[in-house]
């Protein structure tokens, strides 16, 4: 049974996914995708919503993995992200929050080595991975075995990743994704 706060926290997550469109995209999208609930086209244009309870749950699978990221004794966030503007406003963003989490935010997969010991996590926005078993092999022998994908492509093959189902093209979008990353971190 489900107690109140936690009601009240998955109402709050609800509206706030709704607030800062997390919900929709501006981009022609596939009807065969689970995520996209419906799609309003005019003669210029073209919005999908996605469904709130996959993008709700896939969000709350980010929120988790956050979570058991930070309880580790030594661990690491890193992002990448190809996009200049968004790679400034993450770094903006994170040179001036107090996380006590390390974060790396850059434009390729991570090449750097840690210890062993230490438990990593690579977050890919709107990132293609080319050549995914050659990558996949690379982030693996780098212990890195936490991977959470934000993109708007249909894919096959999640080759056991993460995936929320979005385009992250709006700065509404990465700000809503920040403040999630944020306050996950923070939190105790």
């Amino acid at each position: 049974m489900m107690n109140v706060q936690s009601k009240k926290k998955q109402n709050l997550l609800l509206k706030s996914l709704i607030e800062s469109d997390f919900l929709l995209l501006s981009q022609n999208s596939s009807n065969s995708s689970r995520s996209v609930g419906a799609i309003k086209r005019t003669k210029t244009d073209s919005l999908s919503f996605l469904d709130p309870v996959e993008s709700t749950k896939t969000v709350k699978q980010l929120i988790r993995l956050l979570q058991f990221l930070k309880k580790q004794k030594s661990n690491f966030l890193h992002i990448v992200v190809n996009n200049k503007q968004h790679l400034d406003l993450l770094n903006t963003f994170f040179e001036t929050s107090k996380i006590n989490v390390p974060i790396l935010i850059k434009e390729s997969l991570p090449t750097n080595v840690l210890p062993t010991n230490t438990l990593q996590m690579l977050m890919l926005l709107n990132e293609p991975i080319n050549n995914k078993e050659t990558a996949f092999k690379r982030l693996f022998d780098k212990n890195i075995f936490l991977v959470n994908k934000i993109n708007s492509r249909l894919e096959k093959n999640n080759w056991g990743t993460y995936k929320i189902f979005n385009e992250l093209n709006d700065f509404k979008k990465i700000i809503f994704l920040l403040i999630v990353i944020h306050q996950t971190l923070n939190t105790k």
